[in-house]
């Protein structure tokens, strides 16, 4: 488990999860890039091609109740170059309590500090203002727009995309109000609390 200073703790996605992420997927997919319906079945067989290697799903939990309140998607893990993409969602019944963020500081923090990554990106639509807010919130640079690329419902949406490097996140003012450690998982040898 990752115990994050923002009181959220992330972990590794398990079995009995997958209720909670096919009711995500079937929800709603104005703001996603891609359109996903599924059953128990495509669950079961989708958490089963999961690769440690190239990708890791991790559920974010409030951590003094531990409540999940969304998930943190590492996708494309590249080990040669350190770098991956991510993906961010915040479940239904805890949206606009400011999870979104939390969760988003949390993996990139992760993607960081444990999978020691020299670069992180992710891909927002246009009309996932939430999600926007978020990646302003926590200072994730803007490299480009991919115009028009995606397709809902008879409209052609821009793709924002964003870019970490782990120098940029050094820099940023949550990282350096933590001292350059965000978690609280991780306790140095011979050290002093």
């Amino acid at each position: 488990m990752y115990i994050h200073k923002n009181g959220l703790t992330l972990r590794k996605l398990e079995r009995f999860d997958l209720g909670l992420l096919k009711e995500l997927k079937n929800e709603s997919w104005f703001g996603t890039h891609n359109i996903i319906f599924v059953n128990d079945l495509d669950q079961s067989r989708w958490f089963e091609t999961l690769n440690p290697n190239t990708n890791l799903v991790m559920v974010a939990l409030e951590t003094e109740s531990q409540t999940p309140v969304g998930l943190f998607k590492i996708d494309s893990i590249d080990w040669i170059n350190r770098k991956c993409s991510e993906g961010h969602d915040t479940f239904k019944l805890q949206r606009g309590k400011g999870f979104g963020k939390l969760i988003l500081e949390a993996g990139i923090d992760f993607v960081f500090e444990v999978l020691n990554m020299h670069r992180v990106e992710a891909e927002v639509l246009e009309n996932n203002i939430a999600s926007q807010k978020c990646c302003t919130y926590i200072e994730y640079p803007i490299e480009g727009r991919r115009i028009k690329s995606i397709h809902k419902c008879g409209e052609y949406l821009d793709s924002i995309m964003y870019g970490f490097l782990r120098s940029d996140w050094q820099q940023t003012s949550r990282v350096k109000s933590y001292n350059g450690v965000c978690n609280l998982s991780y306790t140095p040898m011979n050290s002093v609390k």
